[in-house]
Formats: structure tokens, C-alpha cells, sequence
């Protein structure tokens, strides 16, 4: 009796909230009463057991009105409003966060010397996929379906961004880097997917090998840039050759056609600055009254955006006869505006409207997040908010990352935990002392390239963040939809998930980067099956046990493996039907694919066809 009563005193702190919650009535044993009511110390919420993971917000006072059966409707049309609201929010912050940060990436790209499709498949990928990363390493993980998230989300990466880029952007692509990409990210499906189906567990060479990959796929990706190249350096030495020699019917033809590679390959070496452009396509001859045809032609030229010289916009107000702290206040106040009066004269009332909701976002990202931009003037130094960055900006990342990890709550929110994070002013507060000693008004200081990693820092925080904040808001649809996790997973957390891609992918094409974000729709499902799920295989214990590749694999496993086979040998299919040409019916194609993906995810969650798993039977003994 004594060992009975030891079982269950600690039985109210570590049951999970949401499965008790989410069983009908009947079945519900007389303890789960007990449990906290909103504002008695609640634990964050938790897929599978314990109180040790949640977001930055405790979600289980939503699950609360799963208690009282009778008012189970109402209380659910009260909970979806709360997780529109709460979904809304972070997907603007998301928003926000890539917004910043893409110019940011172009500019490392440009000072590490890569081309736009090196810059894709190493930089882009790691931003966009990170989150996927840093997820699959949560206690909320541990014993998860990781097989069927990081494939479902691949799947709407492929087909949602890359279908995205080429309806808005049609570009010629680079053949070989492109079909790179795709069968690397073939061989690490395939590679995966024999992981979890030839044994009960997955072991740590096994772990390793996957990592291997992506090991290797760097090495032929850089290998691939400096190859190139050499090529370039080979064939301006040979076409200076053949001018030099006398002109034959046979020289001019070998010349023509060394010129006509040479320009090919600097058009897919180089990589410049170039101007924001919103511009989506130039008509010329479509009937400007068949709107049929602008919807699914392919435009015939489009315009491209201007190289911006970001060494004159770096000089171009500085003045040795100027004061050093001149306009300091003003360019203060300046920098801080929120409000764009040209975007607002130019946009109807949605775009007004989108842009008076994202103004006090912008305004706490501005205040918060360095800008290193070499499209604006002075490259967006402004001295007075950029010393002031050095101070707050590492202070609110550690104190959200250690909040985030303590995860210790008071009611509804998270307890700020200041223990690390105040001993950061021991550091920034000197150094933001020098730089405006240091720096001038007029001209950013030769480090001004070190804000980006404040920056990129800053970003990625906040996207993981709210990657898991929306992770845990999707569980709860599910229990209060009565919906499986597994197809929570493979319908709305894979879009929620591809919307960082979506947004940065998008932000990038419109600005003439659409070749380094069709490499990113590419690698960063790549980067998250080698490097984020190998990761996450290595250090789970839990994967080490007998029988662990079945809940790996999930329910729903077999469904989008044999859809992002699809989606692979599709986008190889009309890449090569197409002549690496991104055309606007590849993109209708990519999205038409993935309405079929949901569309057949939902008719098996209703028990109207048999999904393609196979059913489990048991040997009679």
C-alpha cells in the first residue's frame, strides 16, 4: 500500500496535460480533477509526459476547456479564436524577422565571395531550416513521428516555395546544380527511409552516416564553385588565344562557342548587390483582355533589377568638415519610423491595412535588431540606435533563450530569468561606450559588418521561437478538433513550418536573388532530413530501443515518402522538359501536387480511403 500511495504522489506533476485533458469523460480517471486550474502554478504544455518543455506561454489554460463536457462547443469556438489571434501574431513576427534579416544574408553571401546558388544551399538552407533543427533537439521530440514531420515539411518546402518561385520569378536555371540538388536530397530520403524500415532502432553509425551525407554535399558544392571558376580563368586565357591566332572558319566557330559557355558560366558565378525590385513580370504580346493567359503564360522578358555600388552609398554623406555627431538625434528619430510615406502612398487599402498592423512589430524589431543594408545610404548605420543595439540587443536574446529553457511560469507567461543575461552589461555597455566615442554620424566605422551577426542572431531567435510557440498552438488545435497529431503534423504544421521559407524565399526572389532561394526550396529540406534529423538521431537515447523505428516512422510515414518521390521526380521531369527553364506552369504544377497531398491526408484522417501505410497484424502464438 505503501509503494501504491509512493506511485502516485508525484502523479499530478508529471502527467501529460494534453492527453488527459483530451479523453472524454468517461474515461477520465478521478485524479486528472485535480488538476491546476489557470493561475495555480501551471506547467507548460507537453506532447507526450512532463512538465519540462512549453513555449513562452502557457497553453494549457486553452486546454482547460476541454474539462466541462457539456460546454465543449463553445469553449472550442472560444479556443480557435485564441489560437487565430496568438497564430496571427507570430506569423507577422515571422514576417518581421525574415524581412530583416534577408539582406542580411546577401550581404555575407557577397563578402565570403559565393555565388547565388552557394549562397542557397549553405546560408539560405541553414537560416530556413534551423528551427527544424534546434525543434528536433526539444523534450517535446523525444519520443515524436520525426520521420513523417521533417519529410511532410519537405514536401510543402519543395513544392509551396520552389512552386512559388517559379510562378513569380521564371528564370533560367543552372542545370547541373539544380540536378545536384535534387538527387542529393533523393539519396537522403531514400538513405532515411531504409534507417527506419531494415531494423527495430536506429544506432549511432547509422546516425553518422546521414551526417555523412551532408558532409559530402558541402564538399561538391564548394569543390563545384572552385571548379567553375577555374574554368572561367581557363577559358579567358583560351579565347585570348584564339583572337591572337588567324581568323579561320574553324577558329571562329571554336571562339563562338567558348565565348557563348564563358558567359554562361560568370552569368551563374556572380553574385552582386542588387536593387529592391517588386517588380513580378513585363507583359509582351498577351491580350491584355485574356486574363487566362496572364494567369498561367510564362511572360516573355522580364526586367531586371539594377547592381546597386554600395561603396558610394556607404561615402556618400560623409564629409571630413562635417561634425562627428551631426543629426544625431534627428537620424535617431528618423531610423526609428516605422512608417514608410512612399509604401503608403503606393499601397490600397489591404496594403494600408497590413502596413498599420505590422507598424508596432517593425517598431520593436527597428529598435532591437541591427540593420546592415547596402542599399540605403550609409548602408542603415544610424550611431545613436546602433550603440544602443550593442546594449540591448545580447540582453534580450539571453534573457529569451534562458526564460526559454528554464521555462518557469507565472499564470500564463513566462518567468523573465535575468541571472545570465544581467551580466552581459558588464561587456556591452563598454563596448557601445567606444563605438560612439569611436564612430561618426556620417559614415558607418569599418566594423559595422560585425552588426550582422547581432542580426542573424536576433532572427533566428525569434523564428525559432515562434516555431515553437506555433508547434505547441497546433498540437492544441488538434486535441480540441479531435484531429491525430500525426496529421496535425502533415497538414497544418508542415505549411506553418514552410512559411519561413515561404517568406524568405519570397523576399529574395522579388529582389533578384531567385536562383539563390530556388537552391534554398532545394537544400533546406535536404539540410533538414541529413543534418537536422541526423543530429537529432545521434544524441536521442530513446532511439536505441527496440521498437523505436516504428513511432519514428509514424502513421502517416508512408504517405509522404511516396508524395515527396513525387515531388522529386516531378520538378526532375520538368526541369528537363523545360530545359532548366522555370516556367509558370511548374509552379501551378508544384502547388497542384501538394492540394492532392492535403487533399488525401484529410480523406484518410476521415476513414474515407486507406492510407498508404501498411496495417499492423500480430502473429498468433
Amino acid at each position: 500500500m505503501a509503494m501504491l500511495e509512493d506511485e502516485f504522489r508525484h502523479f499530478l506533476s508529471n502527467v501529460c496535460i494534453p492527453f488527459a485533458f483530451g479523453t472524454h469523460g468517461c474515461f477520465k480517471c478521478p485524479s486528472t480533477d485535480q488538476l491546476p486550474q489557470p493561475g495555480e502554478g501551471v506547467v507548460p504544455v507537453s506532447l507526450h509526459a512532463g512538465p519540462e518543455t512549453g513555449g513562452l506561454s502557457s497553453h494549457n489554460n486553452l486546454l482547460q476547456l476541454l474539462r466541462d463536457d457539456v460546454l465543449h462547443a463553445a469553449h472550442s469556438r472560444q479556443d480557435n479564436g485564441t489560437l487565430r489571434d496568438a497564430a496571427a501574431v507570430r506569423c507577422s513576427a515571422l514576417l518581421c524577422a525574415s524581412h530583416v534579416d534577408c539582406r542580411g544574408y546577401v550581404v555575407l553571401s557577397l563578402k565570403m565571395r559565393m555565388n547565388e546558388y552557394l549562397a542557397g544551399v549553405t546560408i539560405l538552407a541553414f537560416a530556413n531550416s534551423s528551427p527544424d533543427l534546434i525543434a528536433n533537439l526539444m523534450p517535446i521530440k523525444e519520443n515524436a513521428a520525426l520521420f513523417t514531420s521533417i519529410i511532410s515539411n519537405a514536401v510543402a518546402i519543395l513544392l509551396l516555395s520552389g512552386g512559388m518561385i517559379c510562378y513569380l520569378k521564371p528564370f533560367k536555371m543552372d542545370g547541373h546544380s539544380t540536378a545536384q540538388n535534387l538527387l542529393f536530397l533523393l539519396l537522403s530520403v531514400e538513405l532515411l527511409r531504409f534507417i527506419m524500415v531494415k531494423g527495430d532502432s536506429v544506432t549511432e553509425t547509422e546516425s553518422i552516416m546521414l551526417l555523412s551525407v551532408y558532409v559530402a554535399y558541402l564538399v561538391v558544392n564548394v569543390a563545384d564553385l572552385i571548379l567553375m571558376r577555374y574554368s572561367i580563368r581557363k577559358l579567358r586565357v583560351e579565347i585570348r588565344t584564339l583572337r591572337a591566332q588567324r581568323t579561320s572558319q574553324r577558329n571562329s566557330r571554336e571562339l563562338k562557342q567558348k565565348i557563348a559557355l564563358l558567359l554562361r558560366l560568370e552569368h551563374n558565378e556572380a553574385m552582386n548587390f542588387k536593387k529592391r525590385n517588386s517588380h513580378y513580370y513585363v507583359k509582351k504580346g498577351r491580350n491584355p483582355s485574356n486574363s487566362l493567359a496572364d494567369i498561367f503564360a510564362t511572360p516573355l522578358s522580364e526586367q531586371k533589377p539594377d547592381q546597386v555600388d554600395y561603396e558610394t552609398n556607404r561615402t556618400m554623406l560623409h564629409s571630413e568638415s562635417n561634425a562627428k555627431n551631426r543629426f544625431l538625434g534627428a537620424e535617431f528619430l528618423e531610423t526609428l519610423n516605422p512608417f514608410d510615406a512612399v509604401e503608403w502612398k503606393l499601397s490600397g487599402c489591404f496594403g494600408r491595412l497590413m502596413i498599420v498592423m505590422k507598424m508596432p512589430l517593425v517598431l520593436l524589431i527597428t529598435m532591437f535588431v541591427p540593420v546592415v543594408d547596402y542599399e540605403r545610404y550609409k548602408h542603415g548605420w544610424s550611431k545613436l540606435l546602433n550603440c544602443t543595439q550593442i546594449v540591448t540587443n545580447p540582453f534580450i536574446l539571453i534573457t529569451a533563450v534562458h526564460s526559454k529553457f528554464a521555462s518557469v511560469y507565472k499564470s500564463w507567461y513566462v518567468d523573465l530569468n535575468l541571472n545570465y543575461s544581467k551580466w552581459s552589461f558588464c561587456l556591452t555597455v563598454p563596448l557601445a561606450l567606444f563605438v560612439f566615442l569611436h564612430a561618426r554620424t556620417d559614415v558607418p566605422p569599418s566594423y559595422h559588418l560585425l552588426f550582422i551577426t547581432l542580426s542573424v542572431s536576433s532572427s533566428l531567435v525569434i523564428i525559432v521561437l515562434c516555431v515553437n510557440e506555433i508547434e505547441v498552438l497546433t498540437f492544441i488545435v488538434g486535441s480540441v478538433l479531435h484531429l491525430s497529431e500525426d496529421f496535425m503534423d502533415i497538414t497544418f504544421g508542415s505549411m506553418m513550418n514552410a512559411t519561413i521559407d515561404l517568406m524568405s524565399n519570397f523576399a529574395l526572389a522579388m529582389q533578384g536573388y531567385e536562383r539563390m532561394a530556388f537552391a534554398a526550396s532545394c537544400a533546406g529540406p535536404f539540410f533538414s532530413i541529413a543534418l537536422g534529423l541526423g543530429v537529432a538521431l545521434l544524441f536521442n537515447t530513446n532511439v536505441r530501443r527496440k521498437g523505436s523505428s516504428y513511432w519514428l516512422y509514424g502513421e502517416e510515414g508512408d504517405n509522404c515518402y511516396i508524395f515527396l518521390l513525387l515531388a522529386i521526380v516531378a520538378q526532375l521531369w520538368l526541369c528537363l522538359t523545360f530545359n532548366f527553364v522555370a516556367r509558370r506552369s511548374t509552379g501551378i504544377f508544384s502547388w497542384t501536387l501538394f492540394a492532392l497531398f492535403l487533399l488525401y491526408a484529410f480523406v484518410a484522417e476521415w476513414d474515407l480511403v486507406h492510407d498508404f501505410t501498411r496495417d499492423t497484424f500480430f502473429e498468433p502464438q
